[in-house]
């Protein structure tokens, strides 16, 4: 294996000899065991492979990513954007049961989520990325962790192709300054985006009569907008999904000092006290293995993975992890708290008869209402509740055991408050959907910015057991009144024209589910409807939240864990709240700065 020996040293790094070289991918664990790389890293999805990529650029630094999944590259299922939703509840999904009944997936395959999700590809509000610096407590004009440095990392990763002219036609539009062209990941629209009316009408009711400015490109900032979004889609294999695997991978599959182990689970990070020092990997027989790392550990397993790895590796609460019979390694107590989750239900209305989409999509067409769009169409006084219930919201959080205290939920839940009702972030997302619910025309709503805060830990030593996965849907109130105003907004927005021209009647859910009373139906009808049939939407994070210590953060500035050595995540998890966007725009940038560092 190559390295710089005399770097090393300068850096203090030990030296563990290598007894062969290794690169490619690879499924044979003793082609792994207990050789040395540089950087080794837990999972071959966004992150992982981002900073794979980017480390391996030096031929200098030897890399391992350690992947649960197989390389499913070349399976429909994977490529084919219209084979949306196929992969769930596969063995390319990870299908974690979370409460209240509910599933939330995520992509067990080399790119992770990133090779079965939407693809709609969406950037926050400026305030949202601004605030990660308050999180930390630190001057947002220092480091990454503001909206110029954000932006700088989206832009690095992006290879953005502008709507052609029969894009254009369709809606479609950009403006050129606020993207790149060259980054590995290629982001445009679809080649069969839909040409029926249906997403233009969408974007004029909601602009003309709901406060929800038109823009002709969303990727600025200023996010609480009705716009067309790009999709992470091929502009050079036609339609083909752009996932992490085809962006930062298949580019550079052939370097020598690259190798990615597939088919098997990080069962444990190894430590010399609180040095991590490498990671054990195994299958489900019982089979382990090591692996071991000079420089660093890198733990890019997601939201639900990546805390349940650090528990399971004596890295956590003392109160969950003595419980279990864990040795203590660092006390990390914020370790699977703050978990957030969003919550969606689907509005569906019959098209006309012989209506025709004209297309195959994916949709593009989404809006971001913020506070004053929200409650143009109902008298929910969301404001009010917020700011009348924090302290009741902060005391809910620490009994479930989802945050470290009282104080530090409050002061979280204040900047989620400024960020709501101050900065004008969108506080639900609403998805215009040619196709869906039931065949015809919908919007898929969820809120975007949950007070409620969960849980993930583990209830065994077993590696392969999952962990217990509590988002504790609805537990703030607020939630599930933004739910509402949401949903009975997408009803509004139907019942207007030029939208009602092209439908004939609601099909989800319906007039008889939840009656029509002149406006826009009643909270009961609503809240009953909403918590029997609302999904996840499959956006878990902050379970290892980029926050002080104070606040129950897991690692700081430096994507660091707190209290150990050598040890970076680099998911979803550190994401400290929800932004108002879909997530892997942000997460993107957020591992392209990562890799900077």
């Amino acid at each position: 294996m190559i390295r710089s020996t005399a770097l090393l040293l300068s850096l203090g790094v030990s030296l563990i000899p290598s007894t062969s070289a290794l690169s490619g991918l690879v499924t044979d664990p003793t082609q792994v065991s207990d050789q040395s790389f540089d950087y080794v890293i837990v999972g071959g999805g966004l992150g992982g492979l981002v900073v794979a990529n980017r480390l391996s650029e030096n031929p200098d630094i030897s890399v391992l990513v350690i992947e649960a999944g197989s390389d499913n590259r070349d399976d429909p299922r994977v490529y084919d954007p219209y084979q949306y939703s196929v992969a769930f509840n596969t063995e390319l999904d990870w299908n974690w049961p979370s409460s209240q009944g509910r599933y939330i997936k995520g992509g067990k395959t080399l790119g992770g989520s990133t090779s079965i999700n939407g693809l709609a590809q969406t950037r926050g509000q400026k305030a949202q990325y601004d605030s990660l610096s308050t999180f930390l407590g630190i001057n947002g004009t220092e480091g990454p962790w503001n909206w110029d440095g954000m932006y700088f990392g989206m832009l690095k990763s992006e290879g953005f192709s502008a709507p052609n002219d029969q894009q254009k036609e369709a809606g479609a539009s950009s403006n050129p300054a606020l993207h790149n062209t060259s980054g590995p990941l290629q982001v445009t629209y679809p080649d069969e985006i839909f040409h029926g009316p249906q997403q233009k009408y969408f974007q004029t009711v909601i602009s003309t009569n709901f406060s929800v400015a038109s823009s002709p490109d969303a990727d600025d900032g200023n996010a609480n907008v009705v716009a067309f979004h790009p999709n992470t889609m091929s502009w050079q294999d036609s339609d083909h999904r752009s996932s992490s695997a085809t962006a930062y991978y298949s580019p550079v599959a052939e370097r020598s000092n690259l190798a990615i182990l597939l088919q098997h689970l990080a069962t444990k990070i190894r430590f010399d006290g609180n040095k991590a020092t490498g990671v054990e990997f195994g299958t489900s027989n019982g089979d382990r293995y090591t692996v071991n790392a000079n420089r660093e550990v890198i733990i890019s397993a997601g939201a639900i993975q990546t805390p349940a790895l650090l528990q399971l590796s004596g890295v956590g609460d003392p109160a969950l992890l003595n419980g279990l019979g864990i040795n203590v390694v660092a006390n990390v107590s914020g370790v699977g708290k703050n978990l957030q989750e969003q919550t969606m239900n689907s509005v569906g209305w019959t098209p006309i008869e012989g209506f025709d989409f004209q297309g195959r999509g994916p949709s593009d067409c989404i809006a971001y209402p913020d506070l004053l769009g929200l409650t143009s169409s109902s008298n929910n006084d969301i404001a009010s509740t917020i700011s009348t219930n924090i302290g009741k919201y902060a005391q809910d959080a620490y009994d479930a055991g989802a945050v470290v205290s009282v104080e530090a939920a409050s002061a979280i839940f204040a900047i989620q408050q400024g960020l709501m009702i101050d900065d004008h972030s969108g506080l639900v997302e609403a998805f215009f959907d040619s196709g869906f619910p039931n065949g015809g025309l919908g919007i898929d709503l969820w809120q975007l910015l949950p007070f409620s805060r969960g849980t993930v830990q583990i209830t065994s030593t077993d590696p392969f057991t999952y962990p217990n996965i509590d988002p504790r849907y609805f537990s703030a109130d607020v939630d599930l009144k933004i739910q509402i105003a949401g949903l009975r907004m997408a009803r509004k927005i139907f019942q207007t024209a030029p939208l009602r021209s092209i439908v004939t009647e609601e099909n989800a859910p319906g007039y008889d589910s939840v009656p029509e009373d002149g406006n826009g139906g009643s909270d009961e009808d609503w809240s009953r409807w909403i918590v029997d049939g609302f999904s996840s939407v499959h956006h878990p994070i902050a379970t290892c939240s980029m926050m002080s210590e104070e606040l129950g953060g897991v690692v700081g500035a430096d994507l660091k864990v707190y209290n150990t050595e050598n040890l970076r995540i680099v998911d979803a998890s550190v994401l400290p709240i929800q932004f108002s966007a879909h997530l892997s725009a942000t997460l993107y940038g957020i591992a392209e700065n990562a890799a900077d560092m």
